[in-house]
């Protein structure tokens, strides 16, 4: 067990216990995440609670040094080396927690020793089409990062989110970046969202050397920079054709975005199709932020799908749903977690509820009314947090970005206060061998390129159902059928 998860669960138990001192029902197990929600105070009060436990403590002293002289007696030396070892272990971990970057020689970006602090960085659109989900985003990094701080840091370290808005805009996302990049002197970029604009940051990105994690759908070009956790939109996108075929689903097609979205739609429906056995009737486009989606989708009808996979945006799905329902074209529908939103309304509450009701949205993470323990945990978070994402945003993609920041923590403390960016290549690299585990996503194994940082692999499918506005899950986290 890492340190950050035994630093966590002690926290939680000690939290159980005060809630409920004298229960023999509780366990005393840890969470799955980090549940403090506060920092241990350090004020005179807490000082005088020691003295009184150390006054404890020594009434023991005697017995127990009698205790050690009498094994010192039939094995000599061998209690005092052991204390020896265990008071330096002690002493070592103690220095490592107190001192940020500890094992860092020189200067990082991003990473300020002095005070203890590394900034992260996130670009996301609280503005325009896609606020809803840019909210959402934000407040899943945000609280993460609260409830990190609030619970005393990783390893002498505290961490501040340094944020801006795109807008869903390419151009702003590229200006956000570097922005962060050269001025907030970020460490790395966490749960940065928009599919479409994300590779335009690369080359900043890679001429920077700064780590991107996490970033929400994009496909994988194998920059060493970037580490993907969440299945791509290719891949999502052949989950829904396993799941179309599953249905008895033998026509199917795609309308897409004419951009890189768009391409990942094309390719999961040329890489999946011929797998099941189906016939692609049609694959059309439509225009980035235009609503005029008629022309395609007149011609998925024509061309008698039965089922279609989309790759728009939240309001052209809306569109999409809309005009299939009064066309009186009863098809399956799938699209990507993004374009879905599958487990909140950011597509569905834009379609009729007639129209609405069936759709079908990818999963990249585990739906935000779960009943696991790690998203319960979540929901008491979520619930409670009011800093900046929470009005206006989606509790589905709080709970991705969430996940993400989770499994990078995780991460940050496997890098043992050396926050140069070879070892956390290197450290992230090894995760192959040793994968971390974060309940609500698939595990986060990245390897070496190429190939290795698609670091999660495997998705699953929810669908709607108008008369309760909810998600269900209609097939579990698989990878695509091959």
């Amino acid at each position: 067990m890492s340190k950050l998860l035994k630093v966590l669960a002690l926290l939680f138990a000690v939290a159980l216990v005060a809630a409920a001192c004298g229960n023999d029902d509780d366990d005393g197990g840890a969470a799955p995440a980090p549940a403090a929600t506060e920092a241990p105070a350090a004020d005179d009060d807490d000082d005088h609670e020691h003295e009184d436990d150390d006054d404890h403590d020594h009434e023991h002293e005697d017995d127990d040094d009698h205790e050690e002289e009498e094994m010192a007696d039939e094995m000599p030396g061998v209690v005092e080396e052991d204390g020896d070892m265990a008071e330096e272990d002690d002493m070592a971990e103690e220095e490592m927690v107190e001192s940020c970057g500890a094992n860092t020689d020189g200067d990082v970006r991003g990473v300020d020793t002095e005070n203890g602090v590394i900034t992260l960085g996130t670009s996301q659109p609280f503005t325009g089409r896609a606020a809803v989900a840019g909210e959402g985003l934000l407040g899943g990094l945000q609280m993460a990062v609260d409830e990190v701080n609030a619970a005393g840091g990783i390893d002498g370290c505290t961490f501040e989110l340094a944020w801006e808005d795109d807008r869903f805009e390419i151009e702003q996302m590229v200006t956000n970046v570097r922005k962060m990049i050269e001025q907030d002197n970020v460490w790395a970029f966490v749960g940065t969202a928009g599919s479409q604009a994300i590779p335009s940051t690369y080359p900043d990105i890679e001429a920077a050397g700064t780590p991107l994690w996490g970033p929400v759908s994009p496909a994988d070009q194998d920059i060493q920079e970037v580490y993907l956790t969440n299945p791509t939109r290719t891949e999502q996108g052949r989950i829904c054709i396993d799941y179309f075929a599953e249905q008895g689903v033998t026509k199917v097609a795609a309308i897409g975005q004419d951009n890189e979205l768009g391409e990942e739609a094309f390719n999961a429906i040329d890489i999946q199709a011929p797998v099941n056995g189906m016939e692609i009737t049609a694959k059309e486009e439509v225009e980035v932020l235009s609503d005029v989606v008629g022309p395609a989708v007149l011609a998925v009808i024509d061309s008698g799908a039965e089922a279609v996979l989309t790759a728009l945006d939240n309001a052209q799905n809306g569109l999409v749903l809309d005009q299939f329902h009064e066309a009186g074209f009863d098809a399956l529908v799938c699209s990507d977690a993004g374009s879905s939103g599958a487990g909140g309304q950011n597509t569905v509450g834009l379609a009729n509820p007639e129209a609405a009701d069936g759709y079908l949205g990818a999963l990249q993470v585990a739906l935000p009314d779960g009943d696991h323990e790690f998203v319960q945990h979540w929901s008491a978070l979520w619930d409670a947090y009011d800093g900046p994402g929470k009005d206006g945003g989606a509790p589905n993609f709080s709970l991705q970005t969430y996940s993400i920041i989770t499994a990078f923590f995780e991460l940050f403390d496997r890098l043992d206060g050396d926050y140069s960016y070879e070892n956390f290549h290197a450290t992230a690299e090894a995760l192959t061998n040793d994968p971390i585990l974060v309940p609500s996503i698939p595990p986060v194994a990245c390897g070496t390129l190429p190939g290795g940082h698609s670091c999660a692999s495997g998705a699953g499918v929810a669908q709607y159902d108008a008369a309760t506005e909810s998600w269900s899950q209609v097939r579990g986290f698989q990878q695509p059928n091959s």
